[in-house]
């Protein structure tokens, strides 16, 4: 018996609720990607990823060229999802106060009390974060792997559930700062959308994709349907050879003769969520190997550092791919 066929005798004898939680989550996801679609033309496979970091509690970084639609695609998103919505653009004179919050003065007084920041949203879209400067980008870290933020010696929690979406462009363009490992490493996925095929591009052009209809967006899901999704997508089962595989796909990247630093065990935990969160949004509640190998790159390329690389996640792409094609998945 292989790891699919034993993993689904063991869904089947699960108790009913889960399974129609699970199918409930793949209800949700289909409308917000048809919701999304209706905006962003031709970007399935991103749209898809994006989809599995929000119901994996996730964070989502989009790199391309300018004009290819990545902060329509994160403000798309967002309005097809209930909740408070922040955006944030990215600029070098942006400081950490103006992202988490700062103490200001009230009233007459002395006093000083806690103004929030854009980051306290249940979904913030921080456009071209890579024009910030290394210390607001630092800002980031607390919330990104904590969901909280600390001010004036008070940590505050973010609302939940909070997801960030963040662009960028090539750290070749001018007036960038790259982002460091450690900021890399708190983004659970990392998707180039590419250039719209020529259909799509038509479709923006004569108006009935793109930033003119983005307007029309209304929400298509609750945030408390969110929240829900992800304690069903946190019970999905991973079976131990599914794990020992992702541990196989990490260790190959840091074995790698190209590489200078391989994929972190957080990656590893990223990888497993975001193929938890694809596996329900398929309506099963086990993951099976197709689910790691179609996210193993979008989840570990950018955490791999190639020796004599640029910064950029392409050359982790590749690398990623090639443990893809030399580390066998689990069949038993």
């Amino acid at each position: 018996m292989d790891v699919t066929e034993r993993a689904t005798v063991e869904a089947a004898e699960a108790p009913a609720e889960p399974l129609r939680a699970v199918t409930d989550v793949a209800a949700i996801a289909g409308r917000i990607s048809e919701s999304v679609g209706s905006v962003l033309a031709g970007r399935v496979e991103a749209t898809a990823t994006a989809l599995a970091c929000l119901f994996s509690g996730g964070h989502l970084l989009i790199e391309d060229i300018p004009g290819v639609g990545k902060t329509l695609l994160a403000q798309a998103l967002a309005a097809s999802v209930g909740g408070s919505f922040h955006r944030i653009q990215g600029t070098p004179d942006l400081l950490p106060g103006d992202v988490t919050g700062t103490m200001v003065p009230q009233g007459d007084g002395f006093e000083l009390v806690f103004r929030a920041g854009p980051i306290f949203s249940n979904l913030v879209v921080f456009d071209e974060l890579n024009r910030a400067n290394p210390r607001t980008q630092s800002a980031l870290l607390e919330a990104t792997e904590e969901a909280a933020v600390t001010v004036d010696g008070r940590t505050r929690p973010l609302p939940r559930p909070f997801m960030l979406v963040a662009t960028q462009n090539p750290i070749e363009m001018t007036g960038t700062y790259p982002l460091g490992e450690g900021a890399l490493d708190r983004f659970a996925a990392v998707v180039t959308p590419g250039r719209a095929g020529t259909d799509d591009e038509v479709a923006v052009l004569t108006g009935r994709r793109g930033r003119s209809v983005l307007a029309a967006v209304e929400p298509v899901v609750d945030i408390e349907d969110v929240e829900q999704a992800r304690g069903v997508v946190r019970d999905i089962y991973v079976a131990e050879p599914i794990a020992r595989y992702v541990v196989a796909l990490l260790d190959a990247t840091r074995e790698h003769p190209h590489v200078r630093l391989g994929a972190s065990t957080r990656g590893g935990v990223s990888l497993v969520g975001l193929a938890k969160a694809r596996a329900a949004i398929d309506g099963r509640n086990y993951v099976v190997p197709d689910d790691v190998m179609g996210l193993a790159t979008a989840a570990l390329a950018h955490r791999v550092l190639v020796t004599g690389g640029s910064g950029s996640v392409d050359p982790g792409r590749t690398v990623v791919r090639e443990c893809l094609d030399h580390v066998p998945p689990p069949t038993a």
